[in-house]
């Protein structure tokens, strides 16, 4: 569960997977080493400071939630399970929110944000599964959220392929803080899909297809594919990863799949009821794709870190499907975060601010901007503490909106195991 809308929410959360709490310069470092060795048995397609911690995870899951990077991590560091060749790990978030929206009273609340389970296995030298299972209060019953099965040998090739169910490599959503950047929710994108990669000398790339969920002019058929390629390189002075990704169907991420959805079939109701003879002509899934872009930049200097991300439809859609201001809505988000990492009483710790905003994107109902301030520290082994403070602005009323603010104060309690 994650703090994606103005009204914001404070979130106290147990976490699992890590050998250790993960901070964001940490992971960074290890994304970038790990994109630089050639035998390493699990390429990555993506680079990325928080969601790619482990080989696996990077070979398959640009655009993957932190909660998952942090459970593939925990399988990696696992010593044990079953029997031999088996890895397990898991994830537990406890969270407490106190949201003051836009409009209305302040409300309060306590859930089980997540509960999840992942399992993972080396088959052969060529072949290892990865499969978890998740749930989340309120939002998502018990499902399979991960099941990908990857056919890869280093000391071979550089060349990968992966298939299965997994969160599309289209933009890396990276961020020091507790709320997800706005760039996920336009972006963020499960799929049942095939990959083939590489890796190699810092560069990694993939290709991806799978069948999206809207069946465009009535066709059920693989028409949805997507592609990324990335580049690390890690010098005495400064890490760096950048990368990019095109996705021909935009329409089909998790946030605008459901808009559209709605979208569609809200106006084929209204022309049933009004007996329009129309109605019989419109389709409640849209008739074209529209694609997507987006570009990624992380940089360590030192204690500091810079994460920089876009991303943006690469045209208008189709009002029917998403509208904005009587046309066709052309969605966008950024996030810009700087993030110092320090020690407290031999802890490891760090600190962020973050800018992030959209265009476009008031039927999403997302933020117009936001402003972001906060801080995570390792209290003990596996166990982080978190803190952070929101501030969002809403759309003008012109243009689809409130025209109001709302803020959040968030916590977060994260344990790993």
């Amino acid at each position: 569960m994650t703090n994606r809308q103005l009204s914001g929410a404070i979130t106290i959360a147990i976490a699992s997977i890590t050998a250790q709490p993960v901070l964001a310069q940490q992971v960074l470092e290890q994304g970038v080493e790990q994109l630089e060795q050639e035998n390493a048995r699990q390429a990555a397609p993506q680079t990325s400071l928080i969601a790619q911690q482990n080989q696996q995870n990077q070979k398959i899951q640009g655009g993957t939630p932190g909660r998952v990077g942090k459970l593939n991590d925990a399988l990696e560091s696992s010593e044990g399970g079953w029997f031999q060749g088996i890895e397990i790990g898991g994830l537990i978030e406890l969270e407490a929110s106190y949201i003051s929206p836009y409009e209305g009273d302040s409300k309060s609340d306590v859930v089980l944000a997540t509960v999840e389970l992942g399992i993972a296995s080396q088959i052969n030298d060529w072949v290892d599964i990865e499969a978890s299972l998740l749930y989340e209060q309120d939002a998502t019953d018990l499902e399979v959220d991960l099941a990908v099965v990857t056919i890869h040998h280093p000391d071979v090739s550089p060349l990968f392929l992966t298939a299965g169910q997994f969160y599309l490599p289209f933009g890396v959503y990276e961020t020091n803080l507790i709320s997800e950047p706005l760039t996920l929710d336009i972006g963020e994108a499960r799929e049942t899909a095939a990959q083939l990669g590489f890796l190699y000398q810092g560069f990694s790339g993939s290709l991806y297809a799978f069948n999206g969920d809207h069946q465009i002019d009535g066709k059920n058929q693989i028409n949805s594919w997507g592609a990324n390629l990335a580049w690390a390189v890690d010098t005495d002075s400064y890490s760096l990863t950048a990368g990019a990704g095109y996705i021909n169907d935009l329409g089909d991420s998790n946030s605008l799949q459901d808009a559209v959805s709605d979208n569609r079939q809200a106006i084929y109701d209204q022309l049933v009821e009004g007996e329009d003879p129309s109605a019989g002509q419109f389709r409640t899934d849209p008739t074209e794709r529209t694609g997507g872009w987006t570009a990624n930049l992380g940089i360590i200097i030192g204690d500091f870190n810079l994460i920089a991300e876009y991303l943006t439809a690469s045209e208008r859609f189709d009002p029917s499907s998403l509208a904005y201001r009587n046309k066709g809505a052309q969605p966008s988000a950024w996030n810009l975060e700087v993030g110092y990492s320090f020690p407290v009483f031999g802890r490891d710790s760090i600190a962020a601010i973050a800018y992030q905003g959209t265009e476009q994107a008031v039927t999403l109902e997302l933020p117009e901007t936001s402003w972001l301030l906060g801080w995570s520290v390792e209290i003990f082994e596996r166990t982080a503490l978190a803190f952070e403070y929101r501030h969002d602005s809403d759309y003008s009323v012109r243009n689809g909106g409130t025209g109001k603010d709302a803020s959040a104060v968030v916590a977060q309690l994260a344990v790993e195991f």
